[in-house]
């Protein structure tokens, strides 16, 4: 499934996250001092979960769309 990619560049900016025809998430982890990118599913819900403050995981539901 989609695995969130860490943003290691620091100075990257938002327009060069965005992709046409994608939705994606951006996730600031002020905690542990990280960024992440993660693509959207086309149909369905993506779940971010924390513990504690913390970012712990992520989870989709996804699904299929009948016209």
């Amino acid at each position: 499934m989609n695995k969130p990619q860490e943003i290691k560049n620091r100075d990257l900016s938002i327009g060069e996250s965005i992709e046409p025809g994608k939705i994606r998430i951006i996730i600031l982890d002020g905690n542990e001092g990280t960024a992440h990118v993660l693509d959207t599913p086309e149909h369905g819900d993506t779940i971010i979960q924390t513990i504690k403050g913390g970012l712990a995981r992520l989870d989709y539901k996804i699904g299929h769309k009948f016209k």
